[in-house]
């Protein structure tokens, strides 16, 4: 074989092997992308925003803040999970961040009191499945367990 057809051969492997990878990345980015929506899906339904705007009225008479954090989302609102997932499946800053804040919505009840006060709701994806933490004490992901944790970490928040 001479040198020419050994490079032609060489390009034909690595063509191939280029189009395996831009798959698998591909269903990496619309499995990511499927979790993402179920996540915000689950936030939706669980209806914690509405529970904290509720607590902001009825507990401070709406001097509260609600604020929502979408972690994937970047500042131009645009999801790129291409630019997240490198062209062997890795994350590309595997820098010992393993991306846990870009899979998390978090919602946040902030209000002065005598000082600076919140309550964080983190829903988020982590290898084990779905995660639901209140001021980063895990909860079922269920409505009633919920409400009793917010309950539980506004009076925590206080000392009450």
């Amino acid at each position: 074989m001479t040198w020419q057809e050994t490079l032609q051969g060489l390009k034909t492997e690595l063509t191939d092997v280029r189009a395996q990878r831009k798959n698998r990345v591909e269903e990496e980015v619309a499995g990511l992308k499927k979790e993402r929506d179920g996540l915000s899906f689950m936030a939706k339904n669980l209806g914690i925003d509405e529970l904290l705007a509720e607590m902001n009225a009825t507990l401070l008479d709406g001097n509260g803040e609600v604020e929502t954090i979408i972690g994937w989302e970047d500042d131009d609102d645009e999801l790129d999970l291409e630019a997240e997932i490198s062209m062997n499946g890795e994350e590309p800053n595997d820098d010992g961040d393993d991306g846990e804040d870009r899979d998390v919505i978090t919602i946040i009840l902030s209000w002065d009191e005598g000082g600076e006060m919140e309550i964080a709701v983190d829903l988020g994806l982590s290898n084990d499945g779905i995660y639901l933490q209140i001021n980063e004490i895990e909860v079922r992901p269920e409505r009633v367990a919920l409400e009793k944790g917010l309950v539980e970490a506004f009076r925590d928040e206080l000392e009450l």
